[in-house]
């Protein structure tokens, strides 16, 4: 009678302790939830506190390659243990390149210069991609994502840039690491998409507006103000590293009988042409091509020497000697002088290198035309 009595009493208890541990443990994941959020909010918090900082940063670098960089490195600050990557749109191709990156590992190469699948994807579709698991979403094909990436990739988060209608590019952060991001950084870079985006067209109008201010109006080319500054930047960096630096400088032949001839609207055709064929005979070299006045253009080449120049001097004159222009609906042909200058071969100073120059070119005109010669 007492043993059951206590038997009673001991199941009575052992269901009691049992009550008091499901209890315990449920207060405690309660606990540890509250914690969680409290955390989690205040991670929020700071991010949200620190926006005010980022639009300073933002808005401190009207010039893009600076603005760029801080994007990125704000990002990278507050997505740690990721990479980041930057893609503008270039208008001349309408593709969009990485311009900007910031990785945790230098060691990783991103061969997608032009974008991937993701990419494409927000921009086909203009809204942000987020993916904890990129092998795991229906939308894309896993066995596609394993043979055109060559890096890594287990989860990210892209968002086009696009104001006022204008696609600017897309701001991407990816981790090698499945649900590395969850749905609250997500909405953290949408906001900080919003800002960059607002960033970066401030610096393109910025870049624009400068644009306008260095190019000559008729044919594109830079201006004679921005080619003496230029100029003067060159040869210092020409001094300190002991390069050679070449000049070229273009007069067309008779450009006066053109004008008299056929117009001063036809004039100008000339001197478009002109700009053209200089564009085209140069454009892979490291070179600034400028209009210096009238009808007469200068080429500056870096890291340049007198053989180098006279060589592309005869390139350009051959160029234009072989090319027909209508004028008029008359076909005709156009001739060009050349002078060539050299650092510090032929001048110590961008004013003297310019003078050689024009005076080597003066010389061709008197030699008889479509020529080239050097100081």
């Amino acid at each position: 009678m007492i043993l059951s009595i206590i038997n009673k009493k001991q199941n009575l208890l052992l269901i009691q302790k049992e009550d008091l541990l499901e209890k315990i443990n449920i207060i405690s994941q309660s606990v540890y939830k509250k914690i969680g959020l409290f955390n989690s909010l205040e991670k929020k918090q700071i991010r949200y506190l620190n926006l005010e900082n980022i639009v300073s940063n933002f808005n401190q670098n009207l010039l893009l390659q600076n603005l760029g960089e801080t994007i990125v490195d704000e990002v990278f600050r507050l997505f740690d243990n990721s990479i980041v990557l930057l893609y503008l749109l270039d208008r001349a191709t309408n593709k969009i390149n990485l311009s900007f990156s910031r990785k945790k590992n230098q060691d990783i190469v991103i061969k997608e210069k032009h974008g991937d699948i993701f990419d494409e994807w927000v921009i086909k579709n203009n809204q942000g991609l987020f993916l904890e698991d990129v092998f795991g979403d229906f939308r894309f094909d896993a066995e596609k994502i394993r043979d055109k990436i060559y890096r890594q990739i287990s989860s990210l988060m892209i968002f086009p840039l696009v104001t006022n209608n204008r696609f600017i590019g897309i701001l991407r952060v990816e981790s090698d690491s499945v649900g590395y991001f969850n749905s609250e950084d997500f909405r953290f870079l949408s906001t900080l998409s919003s800002l960059a985006t607002v960033a970066l067209e401030n610096s393109l109008l910025f870049e624009e507006i400068e644009e306008l201010a260095i190019r000559d109006g008729l044919t594109g080319l830079y201006s004679k103000r921005y080619l003496n500054e230029r100029g003067i930047e060159e040869i210092k960096f020409a001094k300190t590293k002991k390069q050679k630096l070449s000049l070229l400088m273009i007069d067309i032949d008779n450009f006066k009988l053109f004008n008299d001839n056929y117009g001063h609207r036809c004039g100008d055709i000339v001197l478009v042409h002109i700009a053209n064929v200089l564009i085209k005979s140069l454009k892979s070299l490291n070179n600034l091509i400028a209009r210096f006045g009238g009808e007469e253009f200068v080429v500056l080449l870096p890291q340049t020497n007198k053989e180098e120049a006279l060589s592309l001097a005869e390139k350009i004159r051959f160029t234009v000697e072989k090319e027909e222009i209508s004028l008029r609906r008359k076909k005709t042909k156009v001739s060009v002088s050349i002078g060539v200058a050299t650092f510090p071969d032929d001048a110590d100073s961008w004013h003297n290198l310019i003078y050689k120059s024009d005076i080597a070119m003066y010389k061709a005109k008197q030699l008889g035309k479509n020529r080239i010669c050097s100081a």
